[in-house]
């Protein structure tokens, strides 16, 4: 609880103490490092039928996944989501990008899940890997820093889908660890961007399953396509001060768990004030319009 206080804590004073002039001059330089890839209007069908989330579970029960029925009922029903346009990253923020956010504003570095130096691991730390070792608030932060934002779970289902409800972001064939993804402990750390070619969606988008988890801007909620067909997200603001504890969705798998965590339907959760050697983030523009 200390630490989350002073999480909380750090990120209010750092946002109230930023000068405007020096965070513009350095988030725009590593706004030219970013690559974007242009998402256009439309709706796509997020989720998945009740038989594809059923031959799914039974898939991971063959693999000892250790997955349960429930993480796969929260993928149902599948429904139509509209989305206006919208740009993301075409790699998930790495640790040069991040580095020169902590420089411009003082944020704490990246830390482990018992709060050891991520960057003092020399698996963890070189500038073209993901950075990992962060919040859901760092990463937040980070993205409304550039002018944007994490990604909605929605658009980000829609980055790694397609229009087409693909299964994975570059098709229907299951992953295979020397061509479309980093899983499975193979490498046994996230490795540097970019690196499989044959795993980008259609659109050049790259490491959407594997490498390591990716925040989403959503709270977590077993029956949010139950409720809510058109899956909008609450008011980050109420989250960010009220709600620190409710856990925020994270998507795509990651360097250390099997094929099964890689379905781009698949929504798993994590708390926002805990990091990890396993998520990072990619970012969005505009900023999504949250409606209560």
């Amino acid at each position: 609880m200390k630490r989350s206080c002073l999480i909380v804590g750090l990120f209010l004073i750092i946002h109230s103490n930023f000068a405007v002039a020096e965070i513009d001059k350095a988030a725009q330089q590593v706004l030219a490092t970013i690559e974007w890839v242009a998402i256009p209007e439309g709706e796509f069908l997020m989720g998945s039928t009740p038989e594809e989330a059923n031959a799914a579970y039974e898939d991971a029960k063959l693999r000892s996944s250790m997955l349960e029925q429930h993480t796969f009922d929260a993928e149902l029903p599948q429904h139509q989501v509209y989305l206006s346009a919208y740009e993301i990253s075409r790699y998930e923020i790495t640790n040069a990008q991040y580095r020169a956010f902590i420089e411009a504003t003082n944020r704490p570095t990246p830390r482990g899940h018992n709060g050891e130096k991520t960057w003092e691991d020399e698996t963890l730390n070189d500038d073209t890997q993901p950075v990992v070792g962060v919040t859901w608030f760092d990463a937040q932060a980070f993205a409304e820093w550039i002018g944007g934002s994490l990604p909605t779970e929605a658009q980000w289902e829609r980055a790694a889908r397609g229009t087409e409800a693909r299964a994975y972001p570059w098709g229907d064939t299951p992953p295979k660890a020397r061509q479309h993804a980093n899983f499975a402990r193979r490498y046994n750390r996230p490795i540097r961007v970019g690196q499989f070619p044959k795993g980008e969606s259609p659109d050049g988008i790259a490491d959407l399953a594997g490498n390591v988890w990716e925040w989403c801007l959503d709270e977590y909620s077993p029956t949010a396509y139950q409720r809510n067909g058109k899956n909008v997200p609450r008011n980050p603001l109420t989250l960010r001060f009220r709600d620190v504890l409710r856990s925020r969705v994270i998507r795509g798998g990651a360097w250390d768990v099997g094929r099964a965590f890689l379905r781009s339907s698949l929504r798993f959760k994590f708390y926002p004030l805990d990091s990890t050697h396993t998520i990072g983030f990619r970012v969005v523009r505009p900023r999504p319009e949250i409606k209560d």
